[in-house]
């Protein structure tokens, strides 16, 4: 047999072994996009504080969209959301995430996530290189990006003295 079709025969035996796999597309409605986006990114870090879990609910909560959602349904949202961030990683949910987000969504969402990575006082790399990741990905002019950071920076008194 010819090296091309062994390993055309190889390529069709994982097809059929790893197909099942590749069928398993997520969809997400648009608020689960929205929560999925937050959760990714109070998860940037590699860590989560009680502050960041209590401030992801309160902050969903908050939003006209997610006015159908009682506290147990969206609490219950918000830990489905982590166990498929465990399953997908950061980055993975994250593009899933924003193929289902409504571009009127995107400042918005943008605003939520840099309040949830401030709410602790520290910004870590992981959680600034998220951020950056984030408004490129969502084609957020830089400038709008700045000044909504620079708005949660005063919110949370973050600011540094020289500006």
């Amino acid at each position: 047999m010819s090296r091309k079709c062994i390993s055309g025969f190889l390529m069709s035996i994982l097809n059929k072994i790893f197909k099942g796999q590749d069928e398993t597309r997520i969809s997400l409605s648009t608020p689960e996009a929205f929560a999925a986006i937050a959760v990714s990114a109070i998860c940037a870090d590699g860590y989560l504080c009680a502050q960041e879990r209590e401030r992801i609910i309160v902050l969903l909560s908050e939003l006209p969209l997610f006015n159908g959602y009682s506290q147990p349904k969206l609490t219950n949202l918000v830990e489905k959301l982590f166990e498929l961030l465990s399953l997908k990683g950061t980055y993975s949910l994250l593009a899933i995430a924003r193929e289902f987000l409504p571009v009127q969504l995107q400042e918005t969402v943008f605003t939520v996530v840099s309040d949830l990575l401030l709410v602790d006082g520290v910004l870590s790399i992981k959680e600034r290189e998220f951020l950056t990741h984030l408004w490129q990905m969502l084609d957020i002019p830089a400038e709008q990006a700045s000044e909504i950071f620079e708005q949660k920076l005063e919110q949370y008194d973050l600011r540094t003295p020289n500006g």
